[in-house]
């Protein structure tokens, strides 16, 4: 009968996981990305870093990978938009205001360019918060592209 307490705390997590944590690893990344509808393709920057291609939709983006010894500390969420007309400063900083999660910024020409940061760090990230990322990238990314159409 002793047994039978320990044999019920084994079925309980065994029935019950622990929440994934997902390091910074690129493959991890996106077998995720992949899992939540978003297909990734696995590469390196210009500068030999990690580097992952996917899409939301018909807007493709990449995710960069940063501080990466061999796990990486730090991903970026960039997709480039190229417009009819260049946009204004004044514009991209109203985005910014009204938009916290993603960060808008603007090249030479006035194309605005979306970026997410993520902080992933040591001991990794969970992978409910990093579905609960994604699918604001998802909707932020939508929210822009509603917002340059309109």
């Amino acid at each position: 009968m002793r047994a039978l307490p320990f044999l019920l705390i084994a079925a309980f997590l065994a029935a019950h996981p622990a929440h994934a944590t997902v390091l910074g690893d690129p493959k991890a990344i996106a077998r995720v990305l992949t899992e939540m509808g978003m297909p990734a393709t696995q590469g390196k920057d210009i500068e030999g870093q990690p580097m992952l291609e996917s899409r939301v939709d018909d807007t493709l983006f990449n995710v960069y990978f940063y501080d990466c010894t061999p796990l990486c500390r730090r991903m970026q969420l960039v997709t480039g938009f190229n417009l009819n007309a260049p946009m204004s400063a004044e514009d991209a900083n109203a985005w910014n205001r009204d938009n916290p999660f993603g960060k808008l910024v603007l090249n030479d020409a006035g194309d605005p360019y979306l970026e997410m940061d993520i902080g992933v760090a040591d001991d990794g990230l969970g992978r409910k918060n990093l579905e609960d990322t994604l699918n604001t990238w998802r909707a932020v990314l939508g929210d822009f592209r509603a917002s340059i159409t309109e």
